[in-house]
């Protein structure tokens, strides 16, 4: 009989939000173990046990301020955007596999992450939640089959401390409608109608509108409208721990692949997603 290897993962941004409960979401785990547990240099919590950082017991990994992984591990990144360029070479140098959910990066630092991947394999994806990586697809397969003669128009809620609206979610999802369709989603999004904007729906345009408010962690829901009738594809998250589990799911599943750059797309079988 086979026992199924551990996978060793490191966090980085182990203090954030998103470190934390991947810390928990790991130490619950039957098939990952925490390695490492990383954070920026001088932060508040160098030196303290990852377990008690996460509200757990005491699981013997103290948090660092560098990264250094082993082989045959895996690294999951959710630190800030400027410490990105560094993780990516220290995990090219370690021959290890990545998984990348930091937001907000730079072009030179995608073309970084382009580079990296014809030598390790790596995950990125600004949102790592199964079932928005599902809504994207059929969005675009709702959007190909009923063509632009159906206004499509996706609207978005978030939490009131969110800052970037539409936010990166809602943006992939029409650019999947978009792409559906034939169309440059920059030609044809629509996130202003009031004042100056104010004008008649055209024939083929995405509107995308953002509430903030409360503490939603997140809600898309994408409308296709016709005469006579309206289709509704929503997805709610209600717990931020599904966000870790797909960057876990997306960790086990890289440790074993080829280089390249993949999406949760791939992960869940899927495919390019646009």
């Amino acid at each position: 009989m086979t026992t199924e290897r551990l996978v060793p993962i490191s966090i980085v941004g182990a203090r954030g939000r998103m470190g934390k409960t991947l810390i928990r979401e790991i130490v619950l785990s039957d098939s990952m173990i925490l390695e490492a547990a990383v954070d920026r240099e001088g932060g508040a919590g160098l030196g303290q046990d990852a377990g008690r950082l996460a509200g757990l017991h005491d699981i013997g990994v103290t948090v660092v301020d560098e990264l250094r992984p082993r082989r045959n591990s895996v690294v999951v990144d959710f630190s800030l955007a400027p410490a990105t360029d560094a993780n990516i070479r220290r995990c090219v140098e370690a021959g290890v596999p990545l998984v990348l959910g930091t937001t907000g990066l730079q072009k030179s630092t995608r073309e970084l992450l382009r580079s990296a991947s014809r030598e390790i394999a790596i995950v990125s994806a600004a949102n790592f939640s199964v079932g928005v990586t599902l809504l994207t697809k059929i969005a675009g397969l709702v959007a190909g089959s009923l063509g632009e003669s159906w206004d499509a128009e996706l609207l978005e809620i978030h939490h009131s401390h969110k800052r970037d609206a539409p936010s990166g979610t809602a943006l992939r999802i029409a650019k999947a409608v978009a792409k559906a369709t034939g169309r440059e989603l920059e030609g044809v999004m629509r996130t202003d109608r009031a004042g100056e904007h104010a004008r008649p729906r055209e024939r083929g345009e995405i509107g995308v509108a953002a509430v903030r408010g409360g503490d939603s962690i997140g809600e898309h829901t994408l409308m296709f409208l016709a005469d006579g009738e309206r289709l509704e594809l929503t997805h709610r998250a209600f717990d931020r721990a599904i966000f870790a589990r797909g960057a876990l799911r997306a960790a086990r599943w890289v440790a074993s692949k080829a280089p390249g750059l993949y999406s949760m797309a791939d992960v869940i079988g899927l495919g390019d997603l646009g």
